[in-house]
């Protein structure tokens, strides 16, 4: 891991000589490491707890989560200011890992079907995002393990993770494949306010515009664009992420066939 001559809270650009060593290194493995152990331990601890606690849990993660966003906001945003002279766009909450937000606030604090949609997207989109970002931790690019840019990339997708994974297996959320229909509803919603953004601003929040990064998709986005069909891209995004919530639907009903198992019944009697 890099330990160069920095405080906890530098800015990247007043990291000297990091250029990106801890991405994809051992410090990116220890951190999956950790998050792995304090997940079966934690989600091992709280299985049993009522709904209404788990709720609770959600609610509280909601306004942690908006605190958290806005003290990083301001913490990067007066640097950018100071160094760049502008505040950077990207940094507003329109992303996909934002999400996690306005579903657990809407989660924890609604009733009824709102509150369906809410908690069946932390159970699939919410951990889409969370296990996508751990895996390729992109903080890591531009903060050392040691510093608060790496250490809010960490905690943020780790409750993402988190959150969902309690939600099933507390059976607060039931597991059907409504979860998917009602996550993808209100992926849905909130994706059409985005998309709008990206059309007006130029923007490419959630990636509706470019799908950037993804094998295949990315270069199926570029034609299309080339082609003057760009409005398409969207769509194309859309389709990748409900093919990724049947997935993580898929992966649940594997786990909890293997969950039925002697082993697994006295790990749970434990």
């Amino acid at each position: 891991m890099f330990k160069g001559n920095y405080n906890f809270f530098d800015y990247k650009y007043n990291i000297s000589g990091y250029t990106g060593q801890d991405y994809g290194s051992f410090a990116q493995s220890l951190y999956l490491i950790i998050s792995i152990i304090l997940l079966i331990g934690i989600l091992i601890l709280l299985r049993k707890i009522s709904k209404e606690k788990v709720i609770k849990i959600v609610k509280f993660t909601g306004i942690f989560l908006i605190l958290f966003y806005i003290v990083k906001t301001s913490w990067e945003s007066y640097y950018d200011i100071k160094l760049n002279g502008s505040f950077n766009t990207g940094l507003l909450p329109f992303d996909t890992c934002s999400i996690i937000m306005w579903a657990c606030l809407i989660g924890g604090f609604s009733k009824g079907k709102i509150q369906k949609y809410a908690l069946s997207w932390l159970t699939t989109g919410g951990i889409v995002g969370g296990l996508g970002a751990m895996l390729y931790l992109n903080a890591f690019k531009y903060y050392p393990f040691f510093s608060f840019g790496a250490f809010y990339s960490m905690i943020w997708h780790l409750l993402m993770v988190f959150t969902g994974l309690l939600l099933i297996v507390t059976k607060t959320v039931s597991l059907k494949y409504d979860i998917v229909v009602y996550g993808f509803i209100f992926h849905l919603i909130i994706s059409l306010f985005v998309i709008l953004i990206d059309i007006i601003y130029n923007f490419d929040f959630m990636l509706y515009l470019n799908l950037g990064g993804i094998p295949i998709f990315e270069s199926v986005a570029d034609k299309l664009s080339l082609l003057g069909l760009g409005l398409l891209n969207p769509l194309l995004m859309l389709l990748l992420y409900f093919i990724s919530f049947n997935i993580i639907y898929f992966v649940y009903m594997i786990l909890y066939k293997i969950s039925n198992s002697h082993f697994m019944s006295f790990i749970n009697n434990r």
